[in-house]
């Protein structure tokens, strides 16, 4: 089992490495020695939305960035990725519980790469509406908001961003290049709501 897993996790990895320091999303490895990577920190720069508290009356305010962690328990790729936001306020989707933990819109599936998971999880941060789940929602109080105001074009989708891969040498270069904890919180600034 563990050189398999090993093998997923190097895989993972790899494939990870199509959406290192993108402009929607920049990633450092916070757990495991390379390239077997356990836990992910990723820097988003994708505009999305979250609820803030002002003068005691709860708003809808714009996200522009946020820090998101990434675990791989023991028993991945059995089990899903453990996706959840780092910084307050966390987004406020129907996919995401209220206290900033991921629910994809989507059984867990061993067989899907952790890039495309990580992609989907992105474009729920845009509210892409192909991946909102409104049958179980994870927050009943967004999917409420989201229909109410899914028909306004100047909200949804949240960010327009295409979320494009490196190409192959850009892979092969970000490979060799190591980014730290600090170089991520210098390039994209704390995480911030804008009203």
């Amino acid at each position: 089992m563990a050189s398999s897993r090993n093998e997923r996790l190097e895989k993972d990895f790899k494939e990870m490495l199509k959406i290192q320091d993108r402009p929607y999303i920049s990633w450092t490895a916070t757990k495991g020695e390379l390239p077997y990577v356990e836990e992910y920190l990723l820097s988003v720069k994708l505009r999305t939305y979250a609820l803030s508290l002002k003068d005691g009356v709860h708003t809808v305010g714009v996200l522009r960035g946020c820090a998101v962690g990434i675990t791989l328990w023991d028993s991945y790729p059995y089990t899903a990725p453990y996706i959840r936001m780092l910084c307050l306020p966390p987004v406020f989707h129907p996919n995401w519980y209220s206290r900033g933990v991921y629910c994809p819109s989507q059984p867990w599936d061993p067989d899907c790469s952790l890039k495309d998971h990580v992609i989907r999880m992105l474009m729920t941060l845009q509210y892409e509406p192909s991946v909102i789940q409104t049958y179980a929602p994870a927050n009943c109080k967004a999917l409420d908001w989201y229909m109410k105001n899914r028909d306004k074009t100047e909200l949804f989708p949240s960010d327009k961003t295409e979320l494009s891969e490196n190409t192959a040498e850009e892979v092969a270069a970000a490979e060799k290049a190591s980014l730290t904890f600090e170089d991520i919180v210098d390039k994209w600034g704390a995480c911030h709501i804008k009203e």
